[in-house]
C-alpha cells in the first residue's frame, strides 16, 4: 500500500500544471463594462483572446504528461546519473 499511482518526482510536475491553469484563469478575469450601454474593448485583448487559452490547454498538456507517464520525469540530472547509465 505503499506505491502511489505517480511516482513523488512527479508530484512537483503536477502543481505546476496546475498553476499553469490558474495563471491561464486568472488572464480571462476582469475587464467587464461598468454599464450596460458602454462596451469595454478589454474584452477582444490579445491576453484574453491568445494568452489565456493557450496556458489553460498547455497546463492540461502538463497534467496529461505527468499521469500518464510511469517513470518519474527528471529534468535536472547530476553528472554521476549521466556517467552512470553507459
Amino acid at each position: 500500500m505503499d506505491k502511489f499511482a505517480i511516482p513523488k518526482e512527479n508530484v512537483l510536475y503536477l502543481i505546476i500544471g496546475l498553476a499553469v491553469i490558474i495563471l491561464g484563469c486568472l488572464f480571462l478575469m476582469g475587464g467587464g463594462a461598468d454599464s450596460p450601454e458602454v462596451f469595454n474593448y478589454a474584452l477582444f485583448s490579445f491576453s484574453r483572446m491568445y494568452v489565456a487559452p493557450l496556458l489553460i490547454v498547455g497546463g492540461f498538456v502538463i497534467e496529461l504528461v505527468v499521469l500518464l507517464r510511469r517513470r518519474p520525469i527528471t529534468l535536472f540530472r547530476n553528472r554521476k546519473d549521466k556517467e552512470g547509465r553507459n
